[in-house]
Order: structure tokens, then sequence, then C-alpha cells
């Protein structure tokens, strides 16, 4: 299930390749390649470090930054995995973690992931409202997996740990995109960088980017899209396939975040 679109890959010729920096930078290709941004330089395409309007309107209406300082706070939590953190489908994804290491099970059905979350519910005297929002996306989150693995992109015995690459792929792009705007100053894009970088090289759930891109996908259809996928996974799964396996790709040259590359 793609779109049958290749998104564009852009390098940057003044920008890092390879290399620690490359690789953070490269997080955020699922995102520049939508943009038609490079994904290694805050200079745009033709030249120049300013932020055209399509750009602006996207920053604006995702995130709703609109100054140095909402730019800061936004990019900051990203950083830190905040955001992904307070949704719904992450603590969908815990409540499983936790079940299956308390049992040394290797996988848990959706009858048995649901039947946890109920349970989970009760223990944590949350509503009947709380309780159904988590369970939802606990069934959401296990169609997404299955159409993962059905489209190659979640490998067999695989499933969805974490949806922190969504934090990181955004911060990533966000880091060049405050250059853009005028936000941010190059030592304290740098400092966001080397965080970024300590933080996924921490994830053991992200040993390769196809792990990354899978976790990638199902946030962006566990977060923005329907029942059970649509143009929000379709569009991503295109991207992360392309980005897994075109040469032009970084994720074919350079290695995730501390880890070998490939």
């Amino acid at each position: 299930m793609t779109s049958g679109f290749d998104p564009p890959i852009l390098t940057s010729s003044n920008g890092p390749t390879h290399g620690p920096r490359a690789s953070v930078l490269a997080m955020s290709a699922p995102i520049t390649s939508g943009l038609r941004l490079h994904w290694n330089s805050p200079e745009r395409p033709g030249g120049g470090i300013d932020v055209t309007v399509e750009e602006k309107l996207h920053i604006s209406r995702r995130w709703q930054i609109t100054s140095a300082d909402s730019w800061l706070h936004v990019t900051d939590s990203l950083i830190r995995g905040e955001h992904i953190r307070a949704t719904p489908g992450e603590l969908a994804l815990d409540i499983r973690d936790e079940l299956l290491e308390g049992t040394g099970a290797a996988y848990l059905d959706l009858d048995g992931w649901v039947a946890a979350v109920y349970a989970h519910g009760e223990q944590s005297s949350w509503t009947d409202e709380q309780t159904d929002l988590v369970v939802r996306q606990a069934v959401k989150s296990f169609h997404v997996e299955q159409q993962l693995a059905t489209d190659g992109l979640l490998p067999p015995g695989e499933r969805i740990v974490t949806m922190f690459a969504h934090d990181l792929a955004n911060a990533a792009y966000l880091v060049y995109a405050g250059a853009r705007l005028g936000y941010a100053n190059p030592t304290t894009a740098e400092q966001m960088l080397d965080a970024l970088g300590h933080n996924a090289s921490n994830v053991d759930a992200f040993q390769t980017w196809a792990q990354f891109g899978a976790a990638y996908v199902a946030a962006s259809s566990v977060l923005y899209g329907g029942y059970p996928t649509d143009a929000h996974y379709i569009d991503a799964a295109g991207t992360v396939r392309t980005l897994l396996s075109s040469p032009m790709s970084p994720w074919t040259n350079i290695g995730f975040p501390g880890r070998s590359a490939p």
C-alpha cells in the first residue's frame, strides 16, 4: 500500500553527508523530502537561508510556532520525547510492552491487548472515556502494525515498541527550520543536534533505519490518520520505502545515530 510517488531526496553539498552529525540530520529526511528541502543543511535548494511561505504555514499549522520562544519550546519538547509520551497511542504501546516483559511472551493478540488496557485503566482509576481512548489507540496500532508487516516495512516477529521516531524526526527538521525562520543561532542549533543524537542513540528499539522508519509511519497513521489506514499512512510509507531503498538516501549510506553504517 504505497502512493506510487517517490519523494525527492535533496542532499546539499554544503552539509555533512557522513559521520555523527549527518546521522542525526538524516532523521529529518521523511519530513524534508515532503517539503522539498535539504535534509543536511538549512540552506534552501537554489540558495539562501530563509523560509518559504509554504514552510512557514506548515510550521504554524502543525506546531503553532510563530516566534522564537515557541520554536524553542516545541523543538526542545520534541527532542525530549515529551510530545509522543503524552499521547494515548504511546501509552497503549507501553501497556503492551509492560505485559510482554512481565510474562516473557513474545506476542500479544488484539483481545489480550485490549484486556490489558482495561485492566490498566481500572488499576489507574481512569474514567471510562480515558480507557476507551487508549483502547481505540491500541486497536488502531494493531491494524497499523499488520499493514506495516503486509507492506514489508515491519520485519516478521517485530512490533512497534515506541513512536518516538515522530518526535525525533520533527525535532531534527525543526532545528534547521528555526535557522530559516531566523530563530536559531548556530550555537543553539548545535546543542540541539547533540541532544538529539544522544537521545536517539539511547533508544534500544531503533537499531536500524528500518525500525525507525516503521515507527515513523506508525506514528503518522496513529496520531493523524483515520481507521484503519489512510493517506497519512500511505504517504509516510511511500516516503520511508524510498528512503530505505534509494542509493541517494542518507538511510542507505550512513547508520542511525550511534549505530554502524548499513
